[in-house]
C-alpha cells in the first residue's frame, strides 16, 4: 500500500485497538495488565498525533476532505485509550498482588512495533522507488473538491506510483528527491510529454528533455509537474 493508505489504514487500526483497551481495562483483574495497558495506550496516543495529525504535512501527503473522518477517528480512539488509563490507573492502586506475565509483555511489545513495523516498510518503498528513478511526474484526478494528486516515480525498469510529496501539485516534491533531480515547471505552451506503447519522451521547445522506457501504462491523468535527473 502507499503511505498515505498506510496513514488511514493505521488510523483505522488505533480506533480498533482502543475499543479493545477499553474493554480489558473494564474485565482486567491483574496489576500488570493495568500496567501493560497504561504503557500501551499512552504509547497510541503519541501514534495518532504523528499518524494523522502530523505525517500527511510533514510527507506532503495528498489528502482530501476524507482526513475530517480519519481526525473525528482519532479523536474518538484518544479519548477511549484515555478512559483505559484513568480505569487502569484506579485498579493499580486497589490491586496489590503483582503477577507477571511473559504473555502480556510479548502482546505489549507487538502493539508497539506493529504501526512502526507496517509504516517504515511502506515508507521505504516509497522512498526507494523516488531516489532510483530518473523521472517523476506528478498528476492529478477529478475536479475542484474531489481533486486528488499522486505521482509516478518512473525509470527503465518500473513506474511505480507514490504517495510522498504530492500535496498541491507536488509543489513541495523537491524537499523529498534526491539533489540530482531539477524541475521542469511544466507548461502547455512549451512543453510535450509522448507516450507511446512502452516509451516516454519529454520535449521541452521541441528538444529532447528525457527519454525512456515505461514498464507500466500510463492513463487517465492530468499532468501537473516533471522532475527529471
Amino acid at each position: 500500500m502507499l503511505v498515505k493508505q498506510i496513514v488511514y489504514f493505521l488510523c483505522q487500526c488505533s480506533f480498533l485497538i482502543s475499543i479493545i483497551m477499553l474493554i480489558c481495562a473494564i474485565k482486567n483483574k491483574k496489576r500488570n495488565v493495568c500496567k501493560y495497558i497504561i504503557v500501551s495506550s499512552i504509547i497510541y496516543i503519541i501514534f495518532l498525533i504523528l499518524d494523522i495529525g502530523l505525517l500527511p504535512g510533514y510527507l506532503n501527503l495528498s489528502v482530501g476532505l476524507e482526513i475530517l473522518f480519519f481526525r473525528a477517528f482519532s479523536f474518538v480512539a484518544s479519548i477511549l485509550f484515555i478512559i483505559s488509563i484513568v480505569i487502569s490507573n484506579k485498579k493499580l492502586k486497589k490491586i496489590e498482588v503483582v503477577e507477571e506475565s511473559k504473555k502480556g509483555k510479548i502482546i505489549l511489545l507487538l502493539l508497539i512495533i506493529f504501526p512502526i513495523i507496517i509504516f517504515s516498510f511502506s515508507y521505504i518503498r516509497e522512498m526507494y522507488y523516488i531516489n532510483n528513478s530518473e523521472l517523476i511526474l506528478v498528476c492529478s484526478s477529478g475536479e475542484n473538491f474531489s481533486k486528488e494528486y499522486f505521482a509516478y516515480a518512473i525509470n527503465d525498469n518500473y513506474c511505480k506510483v507514490i504517495s510522498i510529496g504530492t500535496d498541491f501539485s507536488g509543489y513541495k516534491m523537491e524537499r523529498h528527491l534526491p539533489k540530482e533531480f531539477a524541475e521542469l515547471n511544466y507548461t502547455w505552451s512549451t512543453d510535450k510529454v509522448e507516450i507511446d506503447d512502452n516509451k516516454i519522451v519529454i520535449y521541452r521547445n521541441e528538444e529532447v528533455i528525457y527519454e525512456g522506457i515505461l514498464k507500466n501504462t500510463i492513463s487517465n491523468y492530468s499532468l501537473e509537474e516533471i522532475f527529471y535527473k
